[in-house]
């Protein structure tokens, strides 16, 4: 009886503890409703790992990734392990066994498997709490030791082999700290460069440097811009300053490429690179040892002593046998081997080039739909004219050979298309849609029926001008670009010059010491001068040359506005450079066709704009202009309009109805600006080619059937009169015109993409709480309404949300 009543004694002590009633607890609790529990668990899991890759989805494009704390969360949740575990312990409890003949479940087999249900429900638990406490779930991305720079260039050659190895030899060397890369241009400079970076990617070289940065400099450095750079690649914040550049470098290991040098460059001063110093360092200082070395490009062996370069390669032309192979790349393989008198003729034409890679290429290329002994002999002729060896200058004798090419050219506009790229800085990269849109606004491209043609026509000479070898595509995340070899920029110029006789008939973007010393010259040689081109540059002493008034320098003499000092000038592009101006210099332009004045800070338009009697192009873009005077209307050869507001949306500008007047108008560009006249509108039916702009009304949105819309953006509509939004009402023709559409804040439920939609590159939509669904028509998939035809065209996925 004793052993009984402390075997009682101790069971009731034992359900006092904590752990046995909830051993207990688990034993009496319902396995379904556990089950239940690690479902609705799992189900809030679920959610959280899909907000979560959603996430790093947002910071890869974005150049950011999750931490380091989120990202072990992401490995840790395990929701495919996770599930397989639920689903196995609902097969356990389906298939439980039976107890003597009876259906209850074995109690200790129910108390594992309520066990092993609540072990995962606190796993579960324990990753959403954790969850709960991150603050951050992404930071920028730690900067790469180097960056890929794409290249068309094929290297060949035991040359830049040989380069290469001294390169690498330099790297190793504590004694050489600063190398200096010089010869001709066109001669292979750059792609030495771009393969001593590249060359870092497959541990080709491993010297133990942190940091590989390429930069290119240009004749006309932007020192802020290449600071800008340098931060972005170093993951400091953008606003950084030079000296925080400095302080960051100091203390590491680093390589700095400079493409491209013209003349010195104080690197701590200008760029905040620390300046490179011998590895061996002096007995005064012995604390720790960093490598800090540049190498840099450059056509002047000057500049090379001017930075105390420690080494200096020159980089030589290409001999016979690695010219030919170079030669037979871009050309007509099929012609050359045909028969031994074809390639000897070849090797003649090749010969011509001096074993310069670039005159190889352009040559070579310009040859390789030459498919007669005749034409191969007409290239050779000409280039017998080109008397090198009695050339003093052998860039200008460079030039003869690369016009050769530009020559070759299909037609006089697709010449000028090409020239016209001549006009952005040196090494600039100029995106393809604004190159295009200038070739249809100074009339280069002008016989067509809709903008969307237009475009076509001008990838089409991007295109042919990208096969001649007479610029690069270039594409990224953002945008496609072109991008001319400086020499080629430098020929083209040449040409514009007429080989150098008037060189003042283009004024380019230059610096404020070059447009400072043209200035000296008389007013008189303005005269001869047809283009201006100073995209970001301020110049003031420009400008006030230009603007109607008394110059007080003792070298200028008044001129009376009866003389006009730029009287041939036809394009001004002076997009972000025109600040605190005003514009009194329109009486001076009697036959400007193209005027940008885009970003301009102006607050209105001058009276005296009706004397601009042939111009076909106004850019009033981004400025603070807010109302129109009413003398535009004696601009009756205006075909193009453009006022954009892209950053601010909804501006309002008085007096616009003065332009939907215009006689000869035929692409209007008003995206971002409220226009709420539909009257205005309705003149312009029938006599348009192309209209961009937003849509904040019911009224207009129904006449866009009848327009050659463009560019189109919705938003907000919220009293749309039905419920379906159709792709055929947004333009005329049943949508063919339009390229660009986004759809934001509307009220409609369905979309019907019907209609050709030839044109279509672009398509967002956002913020779209009432559509419920998009239908495509009947038999045609989506890639189809949406067709990618050009390099520069781009279609996005749609957002919805």
């Amino acid at each position: 009886m004793d052993i009984v009543n402390k075997l009682l004694e101790a069971l009731c002590t034992s359900m006092e503890n904590p752990a046995v009633q909830e051993k207990l607890c688990n034993i009496f609790t319902s396995t379904s409703t556990l089950l239940d529990n690690v479902k609705n668990e799992l189900a809030g899991l679920k959610a959280m790992e899909d907000g979560v890759l959603h996430i790093q989805e947002e910071a890869n494009r974005t150049g950011k990734r999750l931490t380091p704390p989120v990202q072990t969360w992401l490995e840790n949740a395990h929701l495919g392990e996770k599930y397989n575990m639920m689903n196995q312990l609902k097969d356990d409890y389906k298939n439980r066994g039976c107890l003597v003949g009876s259906c209850s479940l074995n109690c200790w087999a129910k108390y594992k498997l309520n066990q092993r249900s609540i072990k995962l429900v606190k796993e579960i638990k324990n990753l959403k709490t954790e969850h709960d406490t991150f603050k951050e779930k992404t930071e920028a991305q730690p900067p790469r030791a180097v960056k890929e720079i794409p290249t068309s260039s094929i290297v060949v050659g035991k040359i830049i082999k040989l380069n290469l190895e001294k390169v690498r030899g330099y790297l190793a060397d504590d004694n050489v700290s600063m190398v200096g890369i010089w010869g001709m241009g066109g001669v292979g400079k750059t792609t030495l460069l771009i393969e001593i970076n590249n060359s870092f990617l497959g541990g080709d070289i491993n010297i133990g440097f942190k940091h590989v940065i390429y930069l290119v400099v240009s004749k006309e450095p932007q020192f802020e811009q290449l600071q800008k750079k340098i931060s972005k690649r170093l993951g400091l914040s953008p606003d950084s300053e030079k000296s925080d550049i400095f302080e960051f470098l100091k203390n590491k290991d680093f390589l700095i490429l400079l493409d491209d040098m013209w003349k010195a460059v104080d690197l701590p001063e200008d760029l905040g690179i620390p300046l490179p110093r011998h590895q061996n360092q002096s007995s005064e200082d012995r604390g720790q040892r960093y490598k800090h070395k540049v190498i840099f490009t450059t056509r002047k062996n000057d500049v090379c002593t001017c930075m105390n370069a420690h080494q200096k390669i020159k980089v030589e032309y290409l001999n016979r046998e690695e010219a030919w192979h170079l030669f037979k790349q871009h050309s007509n393989d099929g012609f050359i081997r045909s028969n031994t008198n074809n390639e000897e003729l070849a090797k003649k034409v090749m010969e011509k080039c001096q074993g310069l890679p670039l005159a190889l290429k352009v040559i070579g290329r310009a040859m390789s739909n030459k498919t007669t002994h005749e034409e191969w002999e007409d290239m050779l002729t000409s280039l017998l004219k080109v008397d090198i060896e009695t050339m003093p200058d052998m860039e200008e004798s460079l030039f003869n050979i690369l016009k050769l090419s530009y020559d070759n050219l299909a037609g006089e506009p697709l010449r000028q298309c090409f020239l016209s790229c001549a006009q952005w800085p040196e090494d600039e990269r100029i995106p393809v849609l604004e190159l295009i849109e200038y070739w249809i606004g100074f009339g280069l491209i002008d016989d067509f029926e809709n903008i969307g043609e237009a475009f076509n026509k001008g990838h089409s000479f991007m295109r042919k001008l990208n096969e001649a070898c007479l610029f690069e595509l270039e594409s990224d995340s953002d945008e496609d670009c072109v991008k001319l070899h400086d020499m080629i920029r430098d020929m083209a110029l040449w040409i514009v010059s007429e080989c150098g006789k008037k060189k003042r008939k283009w004024i380019v973007g230059a610096n404020h010491d070059d447009l400072s010393q043209f200035l000296k010259s008389e007013i008189d040689n303005l005269k001869e001068t047809e283009l201006i081109f100073l995209g970001g540059y301020n110049n003031g002493r420009l400008l006030e040359l230009l603007n109607d008034q008394n110059i007080d320098e003792q070298e200028q003499v008044p001129v009376t506005p009866t003389s006009p000092r730029c009287s041939n000038l036809k394009s001004a592009y002076l997009i972000n450079a025109v600040h605190g101006w005003s514009l009194n210099f329109f009486p001076h332009m009697p036959s400007l066709t193209y005027l940008n004045l885009a970003g301009a800070k102006i607050k209105s338009l001058p009276k005296e704009i009706r004397v601009l009697v042939n111009l076909r192009y106004l850019n009033i873009s981004s400025t603070e202009i807010e109302s129109l005077p009413p003398e535009l209307e004696e601009l009756k050869e205006l075909k193009y309009f453009i006022c954009r507001d892209d950053l601010l949306g909804s501006t309002e500008i008085d007096g616009l109805s003065t332009i939907a007047r215009l006689p000869k108008l035929q692409v209007l560009d008003v995206y971002g600006i409220l226009w709420s006249e539909a009257e205005d509108l309705r003149l312009l039916i029938g006599k348009v080619k192309a209209i961009t702009m937003q849509v904040y009304s019911v009224e207009i949105l129904g006449l866009l059937k009848y327009l050659p819309t463009w560019n189109i953006k919705l938003s907000p509509l919220d009293n749309m009169p039905m419920p379906i939004l159709q792709f055929r009402d947004l333009s005329y023709k049943h949508g063919e015109g339009l390229m660009m559409l986004e759809v934001a804040y509307c009220h409609f439920e369905e979309l019907l993409i019907n209609g050709s939609g030839v044109s279509l590159k672009y398509i967002s939509l956002d913020n779209l709480h009432y559509l419920k669904q998009i239908t495509w028509p009947e038999k045609v998939v989506p890639s189809q309404c949406f067709r990618r035809s050009n390099a520069a065209s781009f279609i996005r996925p749609c957002h919805l949300s």
